[in-house]
């Protein structure tokens, strides 16, 4: 069955926990950055937050939120809620969090690679502050081991697009991956997106970012801070008018003022929807998530970007990365 998108990124536990910023200074975290790190680090977070870790996720009730994560997979999740059609290439081991992982994604309607291999699932700790900004703990154990074997080629041909999460660029391995896949995408005239997933990431990659950005994306997806990075501007306009010469299409999101869509020659400015937010993990995903589907299902550009802002505000408005709401029945009040 044709999707409208083909995603590709690391599959990834998120354990959300909120907290207050005076316990990331005793764990001497910088709040809003995204570590990477080893099981053995986020047990000793766990251990001192909850007082327990990964194993006795279950017996810790309310106090940790559990959901099958990862940029990538948060943003085809959202097309299926929205009522489209997505799949997802990612890694996951055959243990009781892959197992885990496996059956949400199935469960939302995503089409996700069923190998389960040895090893350990990747992990994301996520520590929610009270103003919402998340703080990430990141083992990625299988989920950085992606190979070409892993994907579903026959999708990936069939896709309108392929989804591209930028944190792939921290594993050799599923760079090497992604390359050849957007090579088999544009053999078949399937469109490349790139999420550029987080300013760190740029800093530890940013040659590579530039490199594919130029020659190979259609559609990029980031953030004012990582389209600033990325061009090294000190504005949003001035960003937007560096990256206009590097791909056709991109798509920024500024926050509480809103967005910005560059396509060709129009440029939209999409005002957002104001919500107190509680948790911004997945703001982005599900600003993706609402463009990519109206992109691919006849909405006009415009409306896309007004599905994508809504949801998003939507999304933030709660605990986690996945809408806990009807989003479709929830549109109908846009009269799009």
């Amino acid at each position: 069955m044709p999707l409208d998108v083909y995603a590709f990124g690391s599959a990834l536990v998120d354990i959300q926990v909120s907290i207050d910023d005076s316990l990331l200074q005793q764990l001497e975290l910088k709040k809003g950055n995204m570590y990477l790190t080893d099981r053995s680090r986020q047990e000793e977070v766990l251990k001192k937050i909850l007082g327990g870790g990964l194993a006795s996720l279950d017996a810790l009730g309310d106090k940790a939120n559990l959901a099958a994560g990862g940029s990538a997979a948060n943003t085809v999740y959202g097309i299926t809620q929205l009522g489209g059609r997505a799949g997802l290439c990612g890694k996951v081991a055959a243990d009781p969090l892959g197992n885990f992982y496996s059956k949400d994604m199935r469960k939302a309607g995503v089409l996700f690679n069923a190998q389960l291999v040895e090893g350990m699932t990747g992990t994301c700790i996520v520590l929610i502050s009270d103003d919402a900004q998340r703080t990430m703990l990141t083992c990625l154990a299988v989920s950085s081991e992606i190979t070409y074997d892993d994907l579903h080629e026959q999708s990936l041909q069939e896709s309108a697009y392929i989804y591209i999460e930028g944190y792939l660029f921290d594993s050799a391995v599923a760079t090497k991956t992604l390359l050849k896949a957007i090579e088999t995408a544009k053999k078949h005239k399937v469109r490349v997106a790139l999420s550029a997933s987080d300013s760190f990431c740029i800093d530890r990659h940013k040659d590579q970012f530039i490199q594919l950005i130029k020659n190979d994306v259609d559609l990029l997806f980031a953030n004012k801070d990582e389209a600033q990075a990325l061009t090294d501007t000190g504005s949003l306009d001035d960003a937007l008018k560096v990256l206009s010469g590097w791909c056709k299409q991109s798509a920024i999101t500024d926050g509480s003022r809103g967005s910005v869509l560059s396509f060709d020659s129009t440029v939209l400015k999409m005002p957002p929807y104001p919500v107190i937010a509680v948790d911004t993990t997945g703001a982005g995903d599900s600003d993706a998530a609402g463009l990519l589907y109206g992109l691919t299902n006849g909405y006009s550009l415009e409306a896309s970007g007004t599905i994508a802002s809504f949801f998003s505000s939507r999304v933030v408005f709660q605990l986690g990365p996945r809408y806990s709401g009807d989003i479709k029945e929830d549109l109908k009040e846009l009269q799009l």
